[in-house]
């Protein structure tokens, strides 16, 4: 009896393994089909996290993009960040941003930060000689007549801009000056004496438009006058000091996008059969390694392209080769309170100023510090005018020691035994835009729009010289890979 029940749970068991074993079957391909159709993210590395790459990683990453970003530094922000410069926190490169930055002021609201990054309007005078004046990036004709200076005539002439300014407004993106390549076809100077005639031409170029070109250290007879004309056309923008900082829109993506700091890029070598890139790179504790991501982003300084890339197409490289950047000579000398003036002082001069010391000066100031002064503690200011900057670079002095007899002439109490500790602020500043530069810029993204590839370019170097361009740039990559991938 025990045997035969013995049997029966044996053929029992054996039945329900069956049936089990069937339901696994039949169920097996509907779950493997099911895993199947989840496709893996595809991969993006982005190599440089200032403004451009990590605005491309944004996108990217909005787009379904499993996104990495690079940084060969230990901080994030590039040049769109505060930071401790000695007894100084306080930008580092960029100031400000223009009303006009369509694409940065859309990402944050975005993020929310819309309210953080507008703020108070820069306002300043400079001085040419014959009175003060503001000195904005915009340019009205009505109010560059009211220089302190200008002749009857100019005046006289200027109405006549405005129909270019009109035009160049409907037409062109200035975070994005490739939109303007057909006519980057002469300078700055040619075209305002083009227009203007000789005489007033010169005129405005030298109260208006060379301090303009001066503070970018951009020369005014080879810079294309696409670099400034779609500025100079926004005449409703204002340039604004952010509430929250210049560096409070990489800040916030920093926090929201995997940044690996410390981490190097060698180089970036041809793509293989797949089309797939490989970076080689340094860990944090100088490793060497390598990956290859579905796409890679280069927003590295347009310096450091040809450096890292070694598949440049032709178009890409001559674009490489000439970019270039110009240099910021800017010293500040640290002060006691009781050396420090009572309240703010200071002054900006055109580059033809008579008085040869303030044409050597691009603009000064001494603060008090405290409060009222950011809570930096007292200093004085003083940053070298761009033509002057190579006859420093020539002498081979430090620049402190080469400012200091100029400053002390409109501080007098600067004296050596005074200063208690000195910033360098001098470092390389905006890149340079001759006259065919920007058609350069549209010859390789022509290439770059075309068709899906391995790696892309975003930055500066490829929209335009400012913070604002290149978050345009990188919004405006990374919804071009999701096209190219969708």
């Amino acid at each position: 009896m025990s045997n035969r029940s013995d049997r029966i749970n044996e053929g029992r068991r054996a039945c329900l393994a069956s049936l089990a074993a069937g339901a696994c079957l039949s169920a097996t391909p509907r779950v493997l089909l099911a895993v199947e159709q989840i496709a893996p993210k595809p991969t993006a590395l982005v190599i440089g996290a200032g403004i451009a790459g990590l605005s491309a990683a944004w996108e990217l990453r909005k787009a379904g993009f499993d996104v990495t970003v690079f940084e060969k530094e230990d901080f994030t922000g590039g040049r769109m960040r505060e930071g401790w410069m000695g007894p100084l926190y306080q930008f580092t490169h960029a100031v400000g941003v223009l009303e006009a930055n369509r694409e940065m002021f859309d990402l944050a609201d975005e993020l929310g930060i819309r309210d953080e990054l507008e703020g108070e309007p820069f306002a300043d005078t400079i001085e040419n000689g014959h009175g003060t004046y503001p000195y904005t990036l915009d340019f009205h004709p009505e109010r560059v007549a009211r220089i302190p200076g200008m002749s009857a005539e100019t005046r006289r002439r200027l109405p006549s801009l405005q129909a270019d300014l009109d035009r160049i407004r409907e037409a062109v993106d200035p975070c994005l000056l490739h939109t303007g390549a057909a006519w980057d076809d002469e300078s700055l100077g040619a075209y305002y004496e083009r227009v203007l005639g000789r005489e007033a031409g010169r005129e405005v170029i030298r109260y208006w438009v060379q301090p303009v070109c001066s503070a970018a250290g951009w020369p005014v007879y080879e810079t294309s006058k696409m670099a400034l004309l779609p500025w100079f056309s926004r005449q409703e923008a204002r340039f604004v000091y952010p509430r929250g900082g210049i560096g409070v829109l990489t800040r916030k993506l920093g926090s929201l996008l995997p940044v690996h700091n410390n981490t190097t890029v060698r180089y970036v070598t041809p793509p293989g059969s797949d089309g797939r890139h490989t970076v080689h790179y340094l860990t944090p504790t100088f490793e060497r390694r390598s990956v290859t991501p579905d796409i890679v982003v280069c927003a590295v300084e347009g310096k450091y392209l040809d450096k890292i890339v070694q598949d440049l197409t032709p178009k890409q490289r001559a674009l490489a080769e000439n970019t270039f950047f110009s240099k910021e000579a800017i010293v500040c000398y640290m002060l006691d309170e009781a050396d420090a003036p009572a309240e703010l002082i200071g002054g900006s001069y055109i580059p033809t100023h008579p008085d040869p010391v303030k044409a050597k000066t691009s603009y000064w100031f001494v603060t008090p510090g405290g409060t009222e002064s950011g809570g930096h503690p007292p200093h004085a200011r003083y940053a070298l005018s761009r033509q002057e900057t190579p006859a420093w670079q020539r002498s081979g002095r430090p620049i402190e020691e080469y400012c200091l007899p100029m400053m002390s002439r409109f501080y007098p109490r600067l004296t050596r035994e005074r200063i208690r500790d000195i910033v360098n602020y001098t470092c390389d500043d905006l890149i340079y835009m001759p006259v065919g530069y920007i058609r350069r810029i549209a010859d390789v993204l022509q290439e770059q729009e075309r068709e899906r590839r391995g790696l892309y370019f975003a930055g500066e170097y490829v929209s335009g010289g400012h913070t604002g361009a290149a978050c345009a740039s990188g919004r405006t990559v990374g919804r071009m890979i999701a096209a190219h991938w969708s």
